[in-house]
């Protein structure tokens, strides 16, 4: 199993590592502790290396169950990015992908 962590930072949280089916548990539960909030979600992803379809179904449950909040995938870069365009989830009306490479790891 590979690394992988989610680090509070305010605004959503931070990946770093390898997102999986064997912590995607944990991304969703993240999700749900930050979507009541309200407002905009931002999830940084320039540490994250790897996504499988565990994390783009997260992604799309999250979106999908917050239609009153946006939820911004940022840094999308590599791997992830490919993943991302394939999956086509940029189409939700409120997933909104921004690829970055600033401090990517």
């Amino acid at each position: 199993m590979a690394a992988f962590t989610i680090t509070p930072d305010g605004h959503g949280f931070i990946l770093d590592g390898e997102l999986d089916m064997s912590n995607a548990p944990d991304f969703a539960a993240a999700f749900a502790e930050v979507l009541p909030v309200g407002g905009p979600v931002t999830v940084d992803m320039r540490k994250l290396r790897f996504m499988d379809s565990a994390g783009i179904s997260t992604i799309i449950a999250a979106a999908r169950g917050a239609e009153d909040a946006c939820i911004i995938l940022h840094g999308v870069h590599d791997e992830v990015q490919k993943v991302v365009e394939l999956t086509r989830i940029d189409q939700l009306p409120n997933l909104h992908v921004m690829p970055c490479t600033v401090g990517v790891s």
